[in-house]
């Protein structure tokens, strides 16, 4: 079974009802992929969905309730490596979440990680690949 990190920024897309994460929401649902997270993952998610900018378009409950599925459903990383640099210090988090949890791709909507070409060559040597939806719905198809 495919390891996945999801970003921060597609369950936000998710909580904002985005048409092109749905298909990520219900391939986790259907246990197609197991969720690798860490705290620094899940601080994350809890700050930015309670953005102002943000939290009035998404519905507390559904927040709360996708918060409660990543803490139980998720396996949950220590992080102990420090990642290969990138453009925005801010993704060492989902980084090292990938790495220490031997993922085998990181779901992304972040096109600074995704367009780095370094960074791509440096997490692949991790084993890790940096995809955005349409690569994890690829993979889960040919699996």
């Amino acid at each position: 079974m495919l390891r996945i990190v999801v970003d921060t920024n597609i369950w936000i897309r998710v909580l904002l009802r985005g048409r092109i994460t749905l298909p990520v929401m219900n391939a986790w649902q259907d246990n197609q992929f197991q969720l690798i997270t860490s705290q620094a993952l899940l601080d994350e998610f809890d700050a930015v969905s309670q953005r102002p900018r943000l939290s009035k378009h998404i519905d507390p409950l559904q927040a709360e309730k996708l918060r409660r599925q990543m803490r139980s459903r998720a396996e949950t990383v220590e992080l102990t490596t420090i990642p290969p640099r990138c453009r925005d210090p801010k993704d060492h988090p989902v980084l090292a979440t990938a790495i220490d949890g031997r993922a085998n791709a990181i779901l992304t909507g972040d096109d600074d990680l995704r367009a780095d070409d370094d960074l791509r060559r440096a997490m692949a040597d991790y084993g890790v690949q940096l995809w955005g939806v349409q690569g994890l719905l690829d993979a889960l198809e040919s699996d």
